[in-house]
């Protein structure tokens, strides 16, 4: 599985959403990593070890890289889905009390979401040389997701606001 974050800078909606969203990957196996996009910046890529529930969210995701990252660019928001790891009582008040805004995504919207299309992109550049075990996969993962230019993040990124629309 897979699990991304990203920033939106300058929407109409709200300045800088984040989102978090899941898939899996075949093959060598599941790995769960976290990343965050923006117009203009990007996170190294994570890789989140054991199944996301909302104690290892706020712990191993939110905690370590979400809040930093936030901090650093005070002017974003929130976006994660509607999992439950992510909509729990726990993990609201976690980032209420460090000043977290949390922009409300509808749910099952995958058509409005440009992580969606970051991780066909990333899922196609990392099954162009299949890997032998999930070592190699996140391997390959981390190498794919530096080499993702930033302008090809930055269209993503703002093709929602036509998808919005």
């Amino acid at each position: 599985m897979f699990g991304f974050a990203y920033i939106v800078e300058g929407m109409s909606i709200t300045p800088r959403p984040l989102t978090l969203e899941r898939d899996r990957f075949g093959g060598a196996g599941p790995i769960m990593v976290w990343g965050g996009v923006s117009q203009h910046h990007r996170t190294e890529l994570v890789d989140i070890a054991g199944n996301l529930n909302a104690v290892h969210y706020r712990k191993d995701t939110l905690l370590p890289h979400v809040v930093p990252f936030l901090q650093a660019h005070p002017d974003m928001t929130l976006q994660h889905d509607n999992a439950t790891s992510h909509t729990a009582r726990s993990v609201h008040d976690f980032l209420q009390d460090r000043n977290v805004s949390v922009l409300p995504w509808p749910a099952k919207s995958p058509v409005l979401n440009p992580i969606e299309h970051i991780w066909d992109l990333l899922d196609r550049r990392a099954r162009s040389i299949p890997p032998r075990n999930v070592w190699e996969l996140a391997g390959d993962l981390v190498e794919e997701w530096g080499n993702i230019s930033q302008q090809e993040l930055a269209n993503l990124v703002l093709s929602m606001r036509r998808r919005c629309t």
